[in-house]
Protein backbone atom coordinates (compact mmCIF):
# COMPACT_ATOMS: atom_id res chain seq x y z
CA UNK A 1 0.00 0.00 0.00
CA UNK A 2 1.32 3.42 -0.92
CA UNK A 3 1.73 5.82 2.02
CA UNK A 4 -0.55 8.82 2.15
CA UNK A 5 0.91 12.15 1.14
CA UNK A 6 1.62 15.16 3.27
CA UNK A 7 0.52 18.67 2.32
CA UNK A 8 3.13 21.08 0.99
CA UNK A 9 1.51 24.43 1.62
CA UNK A 10 2.89 26.89 4.16
CA UNK A 11 1.79 25.00 7.27
CA UNK A 12 4.00 21.96 6.81
CA UNK A 13 7.09 21.34 4.67
CA UNK A 14 7.42 18.09 2.76
CA UNK A 15 10.47 15.90 2.54
CA UNK A 16 12.57 15.95 -0.61
CA UNK A 17 14.43 12.84 -1.78
CA UNK A 18 17.71 12.35 0.03
CA UNK A 19 19.59 10.10 2.45
CA UNK A 20 17.28 8.04 4.56
CA UNK A 21 17.32 8.53 8.35
CA UNK A 22 17.12 5.54 10.68
CA UNK A 23 14.01 3.46 10.25
CA UNK A 24 10.90 4.37 12.22
CA UNK A 25 8.42 1.64 13.02
CA UNK A 26 4.71 2.15 13.24
CA UNK A 27 2.40 4.66 11.64
CA UNK A 28 2.81 8.41 11.45
CA UNK A 29 -0.31 10.56 11.61
CA UNK A 30 -0.15 14.01 10.03
CA UNK A 31 -2.78 16.75 10.39
CA UNK A 32 -2.08 19.31 7.68
CA UNK A 33 -3.74 21.64 5.21
CA UNK A 34 -4.77 20.47 1.75
CA UNK A 35 -2.46 20.89 -1.19
CA UNK A 36 0.07 19.06 -3.37
CA UNK A 37 2.35 16.74 -1.50
CA UNK A 38 5.13 14.15 -1.62
CA UNK A 39 5.37 10.82 0.12
CA UNK A 40 6.63 11.25 3.65
CA UNK A 41 7.02 7.55 4.18
CA UNK A 42 9.99 7.33 1.82
CA UNK A 43 12.14 9.39 4.17
CA UNK A 44 10.88 7.98 7.47
CA UNK A 45 10.40 4.27 6.63
CA UNK A 46 6.98 4.65 8.20
CA UNK A 47 3.46 4.30 6.87
CA UNK A 48 1.97 7.79 6.86
CA UNK A 49 -1.67 8.78 7.12
CA UNK A 50 -2.55 12.40 6.39
CA UNK A 51 -5.86 13.94 7.44
CA UNK A 52 -7.16 17.42 6.72
CA UNK A 53 -10.11 17.92 9.07
CA UNK A 54 -10.44 18.06 12.84
CA UNK A 55 -12.97 15.21 13.13
CA UNK A 56 -10.85 12.94 10.91
CA UNK A 57 -7.77 13.73 12.98
CA UNK A 58 -9.44 13.02 16.32
CA UNK A 59 -10.86 9.75 15.01
CA UNK A 60 -7.52 8.68 13.52
CA UNK A 61 -5.66 9.61 16.69
CA UNK A 62 -7.90 7.26 18.65
CA UNK A 63 -8.11 4.42 16.13
CA UNK A 64 -4.73 4.19 14.35
CA UNK A 65 -2.41 4.01 17.38
CA UNK A 66 0.25 6.16 15.65
CA UNK A 67 3.88 6.25 16.77
CA UNK A 68 4.40 9.86 15.65
CA UNK A 69 1.83 12.65 15.34
CA UNK A 70 2.66 15.83 13.44
CA UNK A 71 0.12 18.59 14.04
CA UNK A 72 0.15 21.68 11.85
CA UNK A 73 -1.52 24.96 12.83
CA UNK A 74 -3.45 25.85 10.81
CA UNK A 75 -5.62 23.81 10.42
CA UNK A 76 -5.22 22.48 13.96
CA UNK A 77 -6.94 24.39 16.74
CA UNK A 78 -7.21 24.02 20.49
CA UNK A 79 -9.31 20.82 20.49
CA UNK A 80 -6.79 18.97 18.33
CA UNK A 81 -3.80 20.23 20.31
CA UNK A 82 -5.32 19.24 23.65
CA UNK A 83 -6.36 15.84 22.29
CA UNK A 84 -2.81 15.23 21.08
CA UNK A 85 -1.33 16.15 24.44
CA UNK A 86 -3.80 13.92 26.28
CA UNK A 87 -2.97 10.99 24.00
CA UNK A 88 0.75 11.70 24.42
CA UNK A 89 0.37 11.43 28.17
CA UNK A 90 -1.69 8.26 27.88
CA UNK A 91 0.74 6.40 25.60
CA UNK A 92 4.41 6.61 26.55
CA UNK A 93 5.52 5.46 23.09
CA UNK A 94 3.83 8.28 21.20
CA UNK A 95 5.82 11.28 19.98
CA UNK A 96 4.08 14.56 19.13
CA UNK A 97 5.47 17.36 16.94
CA UNK A 98 3.87 20.79 16.50
CA UNK A 99 4.42 22.94 13.39
CA UNK A 100 3.18 26.49 12.83
CA UNK A 101 3.91 29.81 11.16
CA UNK A 102 7.51 30.98 11.76
CA UNK A 103 6.53 34.27 13.42
CA UNK A 104 4.36 32.65 16.10
CA UNK A 105 7.11 31.72 18.55
CA UNK A 106 4.77 31.99 21.54
CA UNK A 107 2.51 29.23 20.21
CA UNK A 108 5.48 26.88 19.79
CA UNK A 109 6.62 27.52 23.34
CA UNK A 110 3.09 26.88 24.56
CA UNK A 111 2.99 23.60 22.65
CA UNK A 112 6.18 22.48 24.38
CA UNK A 113 4.79 23.59 27.71
CA UNK A 114 1.60 21.61 27.12
CA UNK A 115 3.55 18.43 26.44
CA UNK A 116 4.57 18.23 22.78
CA UNK A 117 7.96 16.60 22.24
CA UNK A 118 9.04 19.16 19.65
CA UNK A 119 7.82 22.35 17.98
CA UNK A 120 9.17 23.78 14.73
CA UNK A 121 8.35 26.64 12.38
CA UNK A 122 6.93 25.63 9.01
CA UNK A 123 10.11 27.01 7.41
CA UNK A 124 12.11 24.09 8.84
CA UNK A 125 13.61 21.90 6.12
CA UNK A 126 11.80 18.62 5.44
CA UNK A 127 14.89 16.62 6.35
CA UNK A 128 15.20 18.36 9.71
CA UNK A 129 11.51 17.99 10.49
CA UNK A 130 11.46 14.24 9.92
CA UNK A 131 14.91 13.83 11.45
CA UNK A 132 13.96 15.57 14.68
CA UNK A 133 10.87 13.40 15.01
CA UNK A 134 12.97 10.27 14.44
CA UNK A 135 15.42 11.38 17.12
CA UNK A 136 12.61 11.62 19.65
CA UNK A 137 11.46 8.14 18.67
CA UNK A 138 15.00 6.77 19.03
CA UNK A 139 15.58 8.41 22.40
CA UNK A 140 12.38 6.98 23.80
CA UNK A 141 11.72 10.11 25.81
CA UNK A 142 9.18 9.57 28.56
CA UNK A 143 6.91 12.27 29.96
CA UNK A 144 8.68 13.07 33.22
CA UNK A 145 6.46 15.90 34.40
CA UNK A 146 2.89 16.71 33.49
CA UNK A 147 2.34 20.11 31.89
CA UNK A 148 1.53 22.74 34.43
CA UNK A 149 -1.87 24.36 34.65
CA UNK A 150 -2.31 27.54 32.65
CA UNK A 151 -3.03 30.65 34.74
CA UNK A 152 -6.17 32.62 33.93
CA UNK A 153 -6.51 34.92 36.94
CA UNK A 154 -4.82 35.00 40.34
CA UNK A 155 -7.03 32.16 41.61
CA UNK A 156 -8.19 30.51 38.36
CA UNK A 157 -6.22 28.02 36.29
CA UNK A 158 -6.94 25.72 33.36
CA UNK A 159 -5.68 22.14 33.33
CA UNK A 160 -5.49 21.11 29.63
CA UNK A 161 -5.03 17.41 30.35
CA UNK A 162 -7.85 17.04 32.84
CA UNK A 163 -9.97 19.39 30.70
CA UNK A 164 -11.05 21.33 33.76
CA UNK A 165 -10.99 24.86 35.12
CA UNK A 166 -10.61 25.57 38.83
CA UNK A 167 -11.17 28.67 40.88
CA UNK A 168 -9.51 28.64 44.28
CA UNK A 169 -9.26 24.86 43.95
CA UNK A 170 -12.94 24.38 43.12
CA UNK A 171 -14.07 23.17 39.70
CA UNK A 172 -15.87 25.72 37.54
CA UNK A 173 -18.46 24.35 35.13
CA UNK A 174 -17.99 25.68 31.60
CA UNK A 175 -19.99 24.96 28.48
CA UNK A 176 -17.93 23.24 25.74
CA UNK A 177 -17.53 26.40 23.65
CA UNK A 178 -16.72 28.46 26.74
CA UNK A 179 -13.93 26.04 27.54
CA UNK A 180 -12.68 26.01 23.94
CA UNK A 181 -12.51 29.81 23.81
CA UNK A 182 -10.76 29.99 27.16
CA UNK A 183 -8.26 27.26 26.23
CA UNK A 184 -7.39 29.02 22.98
CA UNK A 185 -6.82 32.33 24.74
CA UNK A 186 -4.90 30.66 27.58
CA UNK A 187 -2.48 28.91 25.22
CA UNK A 188 -1.86 32.20 23.43
CA UNK A 189 -1.67 34.78 26.25
CA UNK A 190 -1.45 38.37 25.10
CA UNK A 191 -2.48 37.54 21.54
CA UNK A 192 -5.60 39.25 20.20
CA UNK A 193 -8.16 37.06 18.43
CA UNK A 194 -10.86 38.68 16.34
CA UNK A 195 -14.45 37.47 16.50
CA UNK A 196 -14.10 36.08 12.98
CA UNK A 197 -10.97 34.14 13.90
CA UNK A 198 -12.56 32.68 17.02
CA UNK A 199 -15.65 31.67 15.05
CA UNK A 200 -13.57 30.00 12.33
CA UNK A 201 -11.34 28.13 14.76
CA UNK A 202 -14.03 26.93 17.13
CA UNK A 203 -17.20 26.74 15.04
CA UNK A 204 -15.64 26.13 11.62
CA UNK A 205 -15.65 28.02 8.36
CA UNK A 206 -19.14 26.79 7.49
CA UNK A 207 -20.66 28.58 10.49
CA UNK A 208 -22.91 31.45 9.43
CA UNK A 209 -24.34 32.47 12.78
CA UNK A 210 -24.08 35.85 14.46
CA UNK A 211 -20.40 36.57 15.30
CA UNK A 212 -21.66 38.41 18.38
CA UNK A 213 -22.10 34.98 19.95
CA UNK A 214 -18.43 35.39 20.91
CA UNK A 215 -19.39 38.44 22.99
CA UNK A 216 -22.02 36.39 24.79
CA UNK A 217 -19.59 33.58 25.58
CA UNK A 218 -16.98 36.05 26.85
CA UNK A 219 -19.61 37.64 29.07
CA UNK A 220 -20.43 34.22 30.54
CA UNK A 221 -16.73 33.47 31.08
CA UNK A 222 -16.16 36.77 32.85
CA UNK A 223 -19.11 36.19 35.15
CA UNK A 224 -17.57 32.87 36.21
CA UNK A 225 -13.87 33.73 36.31
CA UNK A 226 -13.15 37.45 36.66
CA UNK A 227 -12.82 38.97 40.16
CA UNK A 228 -14.95 41.87 38.94
CA UNK A 229 -16.87 40.83 35.79
CA UNK A 230 -17.98 44.42 35.15
CA UNK A 231 -14.30 45.48 34.98
CA UNK A 232 -12.48 42.51 33.47
CA UNK A 233 -8.75 42.52 34.11
CA UNK A 234 -7.82 39.29 32.34
CA UNK A 235 -10.37 38.47 29.63
CA UNK A 236 -9.85 41.77 27.89
CA UNK A 237 -11.70 43.42 25.02
CA UNK A 238 -9.40 45.14 22.53
CA UNK A 239 -11.62 47.75 20.94
CA UNK A 240 -11.98 47.25 17.20
CA UNK A 241 -9.77 44.14 17.22
CA UNK A 242 -11.12 41.35 19.40
CA UNK A 243 -10.23 39.63 22.66
CA UNK A 244 -7.12 38.51 24.49
CA UNK A 245 -6.15 36.91 27.79
CA UNK A 246 -3.85 38.83 30.13
CA UNK A 247 -2.83 36.26 32.76
CA UNK A 248 -1.60 37.40 36.18
CA UNK A 249 2.04 38.32 36.56
CA UNK A 250 4.20 35.38 37.74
Amino acid sequence: MQPATIAARSSLPVPAPGPRPPAATGRWLVFAVDGPGHALGSSTHAEVTTVRSGPDFLRSLAELDPRVVIVSAPPAGTPELLATVAERRRRAGLRAVFVNEPADVRARLRALELGFDDASPSSVSPEELSGRALLHVARGRSPDNPPRALPITADVDLDPLAHRVRRAGIDVHLRPKEYAILALLATNPGRVFSRAELIERLWGRAHHGDPRTIDVHLRWLRSKLEPDPARPAHLVTVRGAGYRLDPPEP
